[in-house]
């Protein structure tokens, strides 16, 4: 059995152990559940403690000796549900806290740095950096989209895209060649959304926004890599680049 699942709901090895014994054996002293779940004595007493705290363990007295019950597994679905509950409320709390972090924050065109980002969720981390930038009307160009992207990175990018229609951001995009014609990589063309091709099967992408580039470096079955810089002068010149591509390239 993966005992994995028991963990991530907050049962820790040993309480998992003792948890399953009991399941097995049903009401048992404490020489059972010790011979049962290869949890040593000195443990157990209070690896059951804390299982009781936890509602997954009865017990009763009898002629002074304790016995211990597991209780049903259904019970498991209600700890779930408790660290959503529990999580849900942190959320909504961490959401009103934000504005005020926010505003603690030191404004970004006060900093000009260059960042490296390791791994799919570092890559998003760098995106979201973008997003807090987010402004109505303003242009995010992308240049040099190919085909080598997974499905879970495909699916990040569209989902980041619709954070940016919704945000009224205007998004350039300029695919190589090769991707003319593929379905998944292309989403409604409207006014917050153009695409062009450039005559080339294969690039580093590089997104420009504001005063940011962004460059994620990807590879098939290699570790995301995703440079962030914030330099003024680095990312006009690279949009005086896409601009001057944007011309000559193909709708």
């Amino acid at each position: 059995m993966d005992k994995k699942l028991f963990y991530d709901i907050g049962l820790t090895k040993g309480e998992c152990e003792v948890y399953l014994a009991l399941l097995k054996i049903g009401y048992s002293s404490i020489g059972n559940i010790v011979e049962e779940s290869k949890v040593t004595k000195s443990k157990v007493y209070d690896i059951l403690y804390r299982l009781k705290d936890k509602g997954l363990v009865s017990v009763f007295v009898k002629n002074n000796v304790h016995y211990y019950n597991a209780a049903s597994p259904n019970f498991l679905n209600e700890i779930v549900n408790k660290k959503e509950k529990i999580i849900h409320e942190q959320q909504s709390e961490l959401q009103k806290l934000i504005p005020s972090l926010l505003s603690m924050q030191a404004p970004s065109s006060q900093k000009e740095r260059a960042e490296i980002y390791e791994g799919f969720q570092g890559m998003k981390n760098a995106f979201e950096t973008l997003v807090n930038e987010f402004e109505k009307d303003k242009e995010f160009l992308v240049l040099g989209v190919d085909k080598t992207l997974t499905q879970q990175q495909l699916n990040f990018f569209i989902q980041y895209h619709q954070r940016k229609v919704k945000a009224k951001v205007i998004t350039k995009v300029i695919f190589t060649s090769n991707l003319r014609g593929i379905k998944e990589y292309h989403l409604k063309q409207d006014k917050y959304n153009e695409e062009r091709y450039f005559n080339q099967t294969s690039a580093v992408p590089i997104n420009i926004y504001k005063d940011f580039v962004l460059i994620p470096l990807i590879e098939k079955g290699e570790k995301e890599t995703t440079i962030l810089i914030h330099n003024r002068k680095l990312a006009r010149g690279f949009r005086e680049y896409f601009n001057t591509l944007w011309k000559i390239s193909k709708p």
